[in-house]
């Protein structure tokens, strides 16, 4: 639980209070808007800017810019590509990535040999 504390308390008071709840003071008895919102900033959810605004473009067309078309190979082309499908597709494209340079196969074999 979170509690907003407006003035000032007794550090006894305080200590006491913290046994129970999370403490968010605001110094002034009568705190503006702006004092407020810093208070219980921590309780609310980033706001993140649009990726256009910050970044300028698509972050799958920045990794290809600073990759270059030399140095792209249609192995990562295809990675990159997997990235619109989510972080698990991603990690899957990458564990095959992985294994086929390693020669290991999703095969699984007799436990028996």
């Amino acid at each position: 639980m979170s509690l907003v504390l407006l003035g000032g308390v007794a550090a006894s008071d305080r200590i006491e209070l913290e046994r129970y709840a999370r403490i968010l003071p605001i110094a002034s008895s009568t705190p503006d808007i702006a004092e407020i919102e810093e208070a219980v900033a921590v309780l609310l959810p980033l706001k993140l800017p649009n990726a256009d605004l910050v970044h300028g473009g698509d972050p799958v067309n920045e990794v290809m810019a600073v990759l270059g078309p030399l140095r792209a190979t249609s192995d990562h082309i295809a990675l990159i590509k997997t990235a619109a499908d989510g972080p698990d597709t991603v990690k899957e494209a990458l564990r095959r990535y992985a294994n086929e340079g390693a020669g290991w196969t999703d095969e699984v074999g007799d436990g028996d040999e």
